[in-house]
């Protein structure tokens, strides 16, 4: 085995090669000669110019912000006249004419013989594939952006950037305007001048993303003109917050005495904090990109080499010590209590300059040759996968094994320090995405607690108290919604009774009564004059533009799918993977051609697996080409964010609607038969296998459209989480409301964190269904036993190779 392993693996290298190659000629930003670059072109000095240029203006700016607290400083009344203008119109100006430098196929650097490479890797132009240069530049737009991601994200952030200085600049024209918005008053306006700096420096920052090709040749990394200009910008970026972080503190110590500098501190230590850490990451970022050939990764922890970690883990212990210290120093504005040394932001500023050298230094000695064994695996793992779907071939059962075989090997060797501190940063991170996930429902609470901390000069008890409302009024909404559909499915027999109307008004008026509730909040912040009035003016007007989300049903039609979320490969994902140490077992293969119903068991507290099992590698390794929808409950596709991620990835509601239609498109579908009754069946530490069987919508639906049926058993799910034990209150929700309240799931330490298991899941071979259009309850039940007593046969065969010998599986 390990024989034709070895054999197969340079096989599946030269046809990734050759694919890399075929692909390569289809970005027109990419296939240039590699020759060595010795000076700069007309395009390069127009960014380094204009770079210095908005560098100058932003300078200016705060000066002029600061002198109008400080007047006696030399100077003022020149800043504070024609010259803060100047600073205001070349800000305007810098980032349009930097973004037209992105349209222009012209490198930024000269070749020896001192011509332009403007050589172009498109195809020649046919009447089937136009050239490039006849394509409009929408059209050019949007190939840019769907081909190149860093690309799509720099010009996405600094338009957005540069589209709040704008909205800042137009608000604060009218001096009506200006007393009500918070720094919109003179001397606070610096926040404008990060916004537009920033957006500049990501502007120039997408213009070299299309040169990351162009110039990575044999020259020395450190003397290629792209690196030089990316640790120029981020140095720029380091020198005005370094410039805010001392005018924040010397205004906080001398303020006017008017009064009138005292939101000034806060303004300027923000814009400061916030350029900091954008000079760090970007140069850690896209500097990586730029410095190094091939082998960068934004997460690779304790790898790269011995040099490069030392001054990784120097750099990133100096960003942390200037962030807290950074932090405390924004806290201590507004508690008054807490006090600082003298000098706090000037030693904040040193270590943010240590920790920016620093990743500098980092990035020239990168050695890629210096992985750890795990990443070898890990990148051989991807090469078989790959060769798997470039032959589109049925793997064997010892090629469904290979990868496991070869893992085990890797944790069967006792790992040094470096791979002891590898796999805990990766545990460390793991544990952050899987709780960002597992609790991503409160992410927009709290997005709308810093909201109104940053944009009102509310106490945190004030705070506090707008944060709960928004809370409240968002619960109202999904409640809402959440009651209409239960109504609905309820009156209406799960969709099968056509004679009743789904915009009925008891369906209907709840949610338009809970919709209403923002406008009249805001109708009375803006009666009483009250403090808060634009940022619940501004949230207003965001829940009533997300609305528009909720139409077309994409709970049920999945229009809201994006292919790319679902094909590509997630690095959230992988590293839930890699936390829960997911092992897939394959009974059978599944025909990507046909469609399946598979069924999950058991729910446990959250259906964890589900939702990462489709987008690893292991399964697009064992099941090529083959998506099934996952059907989630209703609930989740009302609560903002969460809705989106599920809806993104393809997710539709657990209805009969839903799930009749995506059968009618003749889509697959996922779903867990057991729902929310199986949830409260579930108990870790019992060693036992919980099955609710009562639910039999899910076969009728595989008779009436003659879909097989898939059996998937998940060991050890109900051992991931817990949740707070009240079955009576939790039946009576769940049937009047369709939700288990009390709902507070706890694993690791007590805290919303799934524990971390292994989980072994067998995919079972396809269950053939009579088609029947109407069948009777004698045919379902014929099915029922023939699928259950499949599932109790995959885990009595399968729960010794799972680790699960001494579990029993409960059917309830």
């Amino acid at each position: 085995m390990e024989l034709t392993r070895r054999k197969a693996a340079p096989k599946a290298k030269t046809r990734a090669k050759s694919l890399r190659l075929l692909r390569e000629p289809e970005d027109e930003d990419e296939a240039f000669a590699a020759v060595p670059v010795e000076q700069m072109s007309a395009r390069g000095v127009f960014l380094l110019t204009l770079a210095l240029v908005a560098f100058a203006a932003f300078t200016l700016f705060v000066l002029a912000e600061l002198t109008h607290h400080h007047p006696r400083f030399l100077l003022a009344a020149v800043l504070q006249g024609e010259t803060y203008a100047a600073a205001q119109w070349a800000l305007l100006l810098a980032v349009p004419a930097t973004s037209a430098a992105a349209w222009f196929p012209v490198s930024i650097s000269h070749v020896p013989t001192g011509v332009l490479r403007i050589t172009s890797s498109a195809p020649p132009s046919s009447p089937v594939s136009p050239s490039p240069s006849s394509s409009s530049l929408l059209v050019q737009l949007a190939r840019r952006y769907r081909r190149n991601h860093m690309f799509a994200i720099y010009q996405s952030v600094g338009w957005a950037l540069y589209g709040l200085f704008l909205a800042l600049q137009l608000a604060c024209v009218s001096p009506s305007s200006a007393t009500e918005l918070p720094f919109c008053q003179p001397g606070s306006r610096s926040i404008q001048a990060v916004a537009a700096f920033m957006a500049e420096v990501l502007i120039i920052s997408s213009v070299l993303t299309l040169e990351r090709r162009r110039d990575r040749n044999r020259q020395a990394r450190k003397d290629r003109f792209v690196v030089q200009l990316n640790n120029f910008n981020n140095m720029l970026l380091l020198v005005g917050a370094t410039l805010l972080a001392l005018s924040s503190e010397y205004t906080r110590a001398l303020p006017h005495p008017s009064g009138s500098s005292s939101g000034y501190p806060m303004a300027t230590g923000l814009g400061s904090l916030t350029l900091f850490i954008t000079a760090l990451l970007n140069t850690y970022g896209l500097g990586g990109v730029l410095s190094t050939k091939d082998g960068w990764n934004f997460y690779q922890p304790f790898s790269g080499g011995a040099r490069f970690v030392f001054f990784q883990i120097v750099s990133w212990s100096c960003f942390g010590a200037g962030v807290g210290l950074q932090g405390l120093y924004l806290i201590s504005l507004v508690v008054v209590e807490l006090e600082l040394f003298v000098g706090a932001m000037a030693v904040a500023g040193s270590l943010f300059v240590v920790a920016e050298v620093g990743m500098m230094m980092s990035l020239l000695v990168f050695n890629k040759a210096a992985r750890s064994l795990r990443s070898a695996v890990e990148e051989e793992e991807a090469t078989e996968t790959q060769q798997t779907e470039l032959q589109k071939a049925e793997s064997s059962t010892e090629t469904e094994m290979a990868p496991a075989a070869a893992k085990s090997s890797v944790d069967a060797q006792p790992l040094g320090l470096q791979e002891q501190l590898r796999e805990f940063a990766d545990e460390c991170l793991a544990i952050l995405v899987i709780s960002g996930l597992a609790n991503i429902h409160f992410i927009p609470n709290a997005a709308c607690f810093v909201f109104f901390a940053l944009t009102t000069d509310l106490s945190l008890a004030n705070v506090t108290f707008y944060s709960l409302m928004v809370a409240c009024i968002e619960f109202f909404m999904v409640i809402s919604r959440s009651i209409a559909v239960h109504l609905y499915s309820k009156d209406s027999r799960n969709g099968l009774r056509k004679d009743v109307n789904r915009y009925h008004v008891k369906y209907v008026l709840p949610q338009i009564l809970a919709g209403c509730l923002p406008a009249v909040a805001t109708y009375r912040h803006y009666m009483d004059d009250m403090e808060a009035f634009v940022p619940v003016l501004l949230l207003t007007i965001f829940v009533y533009v997300y609305e528009f989300t909720y139409r077309g049903n994409p709970q049920q039609t999945g229009w809201r799918q994006r292919q790319s979320w679902v094909n590509g490969r997630s690095f959230l994902v992988d590293t839930v993977k890699r936390y829960f140490s997911g092992h897939i077992i394959r009974v059978a293969p599944l025909d990507p051609k046909k469609q399946y119903i598979m069924s999950f068991h058991p729910h446990g507290i959250m259906p964890i697996s589900v939702m990462w099992l489709q987008f690893t590698a292991q399964w697009r390794q064992l099941f090529p080409n083959f998506y099934a929808h996952i059907l989630t409950a209703s609930v989740l596709h009302q609560i903002p964010l969460a809705r989106d991620v599920l809806q993104f990835f393809g997710s539709r509601e657990v209805t009969r609607q839903a799930f009749a239609s995506t059968l009618q498109e003749k889509g697959s579908v996922f779903l867990v038969p057991g729902g929310q009754a199986e949830m409260l069946e579930q108990q870790s530490a019992q060693k036992e296998v919980r099955v609710y069987t009562h639910h039999r919508g899910f076969i009728r639906l595989a008779i009436e459209h003659g879909v097989p049926l898939v059996p998937v058993l998940s060991f050890k799910e109900g051992e991931l989480m817990d949740n707070i034990q009240a079955p009576m209150l939790q039946r009576w929700f769940i049937k009047k409301l369709a939700f288990p309240f009390p709902y507070f799931p706890y694993g690791r330490a007590f805290l919303p964190i799934p524990r971390k298991v292994d989980v072994s899941i067998v995919v079972g071979a396809p269950l053939a269904v009579p088609h029947i259009a109407n069948p009777t309850a004698a045919d379902i039940d014929e099915v029922h036993t023939q699928y259950f007593a499949m599932l109790k046969e995959l885990f009595v065969k399968y729960k010794d190779e799972a680790g699960c010998a001494d579990y029993k599986l409960v059917l309830i």
